[in-house]
């Protein structure tokens, strides 16, 4: 089950953000197996991510549009964009090498495509985008670093400018979080997930620091876009934007 800071900072393995970083950085994920289990780990997968594809392209008004990708992982979201939008430069960045060795693979034959071995804690922006977007990323930050980063992402945007997050969400209390949970390992269990890789996956959820889905619209209103909605939902699971 997702926890939240206090959580975090009152649990029995007093994990501290410090640690958690780390771990994310060395065993969060094992490369080779992250892009086979997705649909298997994430109910709605498809939904999610295109609904978020869907946004950008209905926000983007230009030729060959600048948009980052942050958490990039093996470039799941950018490999969708491009197939979408063709004529786009997008840069890749992500904290892991083995990550973006995989993504680089996958776009062995694209040119255009830029990387960037960057941690959201440190994330590099240069110049402005058209669009930064992310999936299942944000989460693993303390809320105080997901807020300075949506400030940073405002601020690296053009005018009208789109964010777009496909995120891991917490619900507003413990008992609807159960139901998430519930709803969750049902996914799991119908789409004949592995028993060690939904166990692995219940570790690496021990790491994670998600927020309610509506929090972090006011977060990003807060930073200064003009607009931001919940596009898609399914429990713990959501795509989420802000206009600049």
């Amino acid at each position: 089950m997702s926890l939240d800071n206090s959580q975090i900072s009152g649990n029995n393995k007093h994990i501290t953000q410090a640690r958690a970083e780390q771990d994310i950085s060395k065993h969060i994920w094992i490369p080779d197996k992250y892009d086979s289990l997705r649909k298997q780990l994430i109910p709605c997968f498809d939904m999610l991510y295109e609904s978020a594809v869907n946004a950008i392209t209905m926000s983007v008004d230009k030729q060959k549009p600048r948009i980052l990708d942050l958490g990039a992982g093996t470039g799941l979201l950018s490999f969708l964009v491009k197939d979408r939008i063709p004529d786009v430069d997008i840069t890749l960045s992500d904290r892991s090498e083995s990550m973006l060795k995989i993504a680089k693979q996958r776009f062995l034959n694209y040119p255009d495509i830029k990387f960037l071995h960057s941690k959201l804690e440190n994330q590099i922006f240069e110049g402005k985008y058209d669009v930064i977007m992310s999936a299942l990323a944000i989460h693993h930050l303390s809320h105080r670093n997901k807020k300075i980063l949506f400030k940073k992402i405002y601020n690296a945007l053009n005018l009208q400018g789109l964010f777009i997050n496909v995120e891991q969400v917490s619900a507003p209390n413990e008992k609807i979080e159960k139901m998430y949970d519930i709803q969750h390992e049902k996914h799991v269990i119908e789409s004949l997930t592995p028993v060690e890789e939904w166990q692995a996956g219940r570790e690496r959820m021990k790491l994670d620091i998600c927020a309610e889905v509506y929090e972090q619209i006011k977060w990003l209103k807060k930073s200064g876009f003009s607009q931001a909605d919940c596009l898609t939902k399914s429990w713990r699971f959501a795509t989420y934007a802000g206009w600049k």
